[in-house]
């Protein structure tokens, strides 16, 4: 691969690293933020839950941004996209594999965040599908489904109960 008007294999490594060193404390990060949410989600805090949400977003935003800086360097390099480019660019700005080290270790800690995150949305989902039990409880009615072809029509069912009166 050719440099790019006068772009040195150097100054692109000292990027890369940079990129990914920031990538490895994000995801860091959100791996303890992911731990600390799965604790909070068996709470009863909504507050905690959002605060920790936002945190979350903020640091999947700034992932989100390093991937595009990734991304445009590939593309000003004419590396090609995704993993197969970024993989190229590896190969021609650090022969030597230490950034691509460092790469495949973030890509360790991202499938364990991936994990994480899974297992949050179940503790979310167990815990929306028992309100909604108990609602249908305290209605009289089966729940609807929560997402399914006949959600909408699903969500007629449930109408207007009178609890009582104070």
């Amino acid at each position: 691969m050719a440099a790019a008007d006068g772009v040195r294999p150097a100054d692109i490594q000292r990027h890369v690293a940079r990129i990914l060193g920031e990538e490895s404390r994000l995801l860091s990060s959100l791996e303890q933020l992911l731990r600390s949410e799965a604790e909070i989600l068996r709470g009863d805090d909504p507050d905690a839950i959002e605060r920790i949400g936002s945190s979350r977003h903020q640091c999947i935003d700034a992932l989100t941004g390093l991937e595009a800086e990734r991304a445009e360097a590939c593309r000003l390099l004419a590396c090609g996209s995704g993993r197969e480019g970024f993989e190229k660019l590896l190969d021609w700005c650090d022969p030597a594999r230490s950034l691509r080290t460092r790469w495949l270790a973030n890509l360790d800690v991202a499938r364990r965040c991936k994990d994480l995150n899974d297992r949050n949305g179940a503790i979310v989902t167990a815990r929306l599908n028992r309100v909604q039990q108990l609602l249908a409880q305290l209605r009289g009615t089966s729940p609807p489904s929560t997402y399914g072809p006949r959600t909408a029509a699903g969500a007629a069912v449930l109408g207007y109960r009178d609890l009582g009166c104070a």
